[in-house]
């Protein structure tokens, strides 16, 4: 990367992450570009250059935000721990993630807007599918996930509880509904922690 690149790049993560904060912090229609443009410092028209407009922003900077939560279980999975371990990190962090998001007022509009629900869901069907599979081989390697369920299967079925967590009203639950869903995707109905 030139140092042209290099410089855009910088721009571009400067702008994303002062979009980040004043979303979470007043929602996606409370904040303007100028805003969003002195916080990075950067102009205006920079912002117009990289990304369009505010629901591009507001899309791009919702992905990062996700790929934020995909480098944590990606750290989690290179740990040297055993599986187990592992998965009680990742359902901690997830639960975090849950809860950061569900405090913002980045997601109360995200939640609404038909658009951002679809490029959040596409993005994390996505990058979620080579975590989960690593994930699953993993799991399988260690003898903590049985090696007679498919992986498509597997995934098949921790999508379908991604989806209750895309309802609505799912970040206004209760942090003890929000951990049972995801114990009830990781260790099923009986609950049995190995």
């Amino acid at each position: 990367m030139n140092g042209y690149e290099r410089r855009t790049q910088a721009k571009k993560e400067a702008i994303i992450n002062a979009a980040r904060e004043l979303f979470a912090a007043r929602g996606i229609t409370d904040v303007g570009i100028s805003e969003i443009a002195a916080k990075a410092n950067v102009s205006q028209v920079s912002i117009y250059n990289y990304f369009g407009d505010k629901n591009t922003l507001a899309k791009e900077t919702l992905i990062s935000y996700l790929d934020k939560a995909i480098t944590g279980y990606e750290e989690i999975l290179e740990r040297d721990i055993p599986f187990l371990e592992k998965l009680m990190l990742i359902m901690n962090k997830k639960q975090d993630y849950i809860i950061e998001l569900s405090r913002s007022h980045f997601s109360k509009y995200a939640w609404e807007d038909k658009t951002l629900q679809q490029v959040y869901k596409d993005a994390a069907t996505v990058k979620a599918v080579a975590v989960y599979t690593r994930f699953i081989e993993l799991g399988k390697k260690e003898g903590a996930i049985a090696e007679d369920i498919p992986n498509d299967a597997i995934l098949a079925f921790l999508f379908s509880s991604v989806a209750i967590m895309q309802q609505p009203d799912y970040l206004k639950t209760s942090s003890e509904y929000k951990m049972g869903i995801l114990r009830l995707s990781l260790y099923g109905m009986l609950g049995k922690e190995k």
